[in-house]
């Protein structure tokens, strides 16, 4: 390639590396024009091994089978697509050991940086990673450590349950259920349970915590338990999550959801198309992928020294039919 446009070796390797401070313009623009024509792709692994930067950065995703999480990489690949960074996935598959393989994996391959969406109870690790000589950038996205080690990016949690809420007291439900999975060491399922029990404590409406294990198969029967205790009585299920929503529906008949109300955390399209559309908290996945990578991108490739922030993305009330009973 050096040849083909008339420079040095070393004049390609820096435009290779992003270092255009001792480029002219012509330059720059004759090797772009070459690689076009030679449709030339680096080897980002051979590049590492020289560079002290590789152009790719990491992340661990805690469950990459989960709906929300694709859009939380399709956020950050969009963001890597414009800065030509290369995006390394690695599934936890919802296992704290994986996810610390995970981190050591991607360190071998000589990632820039990290982007943690933690499967949670993983904390302790997460703080002694943070001390060694050898770690690299992190950003914790959507799940996060409290008080923050990392730069990190979440929803505004305890906001959008509030919003939630008082929907539901406008809509004149009398109870309302907030369904979830087991929350410990969880920050966001831990933070909407809390913004929940602060609201119902605070306001008329009443409700309760149901939490379930989704191996356990009763959550039809504890479902049906409330509905009884609450005769006559105008009742709404609010599910965690987007697996927790698709909990309720399996344990529900269409009889059940035709007289209850149900909402959930999930994402407008999934939710909008579902039955006969059920009212939903978007938390914008996309944007905190992209927000997250833009954080890394600041520490690694633009020199930012800050301390450590946390970036609350705002969630949308979509209401649909499911609340309009």
């Amino acid at each position: 390639m050096a040849e083909a446009v008339g420079v040095s070796k070393t004049t390609i390797s820096r435009y290779l590396h992003g270092e255009y401070a001792y480029m002219s313009s012509e330059t720059k623009a004759k090797i772009e024009q070459v690689i076009r024509e030679l449709g030339y792709r680096p080897n980002r692994m051979a590049q590492g091994l020289k560079a002290t930067v590789s152009h790719m950065v990491g992340v661990s995703i805690a469950d990459v089978g989960n709906p929300f999480s694709s859009l939380l990489i399709k956020g950050m690949q969009e963001e890597c697509r414009a800065r030509d960074v290369q995006l390394l996935v690695c599934d936890a598959n919802n296992r704290p050991e994986l996810e610390c393989a995970n981190i050591e994996s991607l360190l071998d391959a000589q990632v820039d940086g990290l982007i943690v969406n933690t499967v949670g109870n993983n904390d302790a690790w997460l703080a002694d990673f943070h001390g060694r000589k050898n770690r690299k950038p992190v950003v914790m996205l959507d799940r996060i450590m409290t008080p923050p080690t990392y730069d990190s990016v979440s929803s505004d949690n305890a906001g959008a349950v509030r919003s939630m809420l008082d929907h539901l007291a406008s809509r004149g439900f009398d109870h309302v259920a907030f369904v979830t999975r087991p929350g410990d060491g969880i920050s966001t399922r831990t933070t909407r349970r809390i913004a929940f029990e602060e609201y119902v404590g605070a306001h008329s409406i009443d409700g309760d915590v149901l939490v379930y294990d989704s191996d356990a198969h009763d959550l039809a029967d504890r479902i049906k338990e409330l509905l009884d205790a609450h005769g006559a009585e105008k009742v709404c299920l609010f599910a965690n999550n987007e697996e927790s929503m698709r909990d309720v529906l399996e344990a529900t008949s269409a009889q059940t959801r035709e007289r209850i109300g149900i909402c959930a955390f999930a994402d407008e399209q999934w939710a909008k198309y579902s039955g006969f559309g059920i009212t939903c908290l978007d938390q914008n996945p996309v944007l905190m992928g992209r927000t997250a990578a833009r954080k890394l991108f600041s520490r690694v490739y633009d020199g930012a020294k800050n301390p450590c922030s946390v970036d609350e993305i705002p969630t949308r009330l979509c209401v649909f039919a499911s609340t309009q009973i």
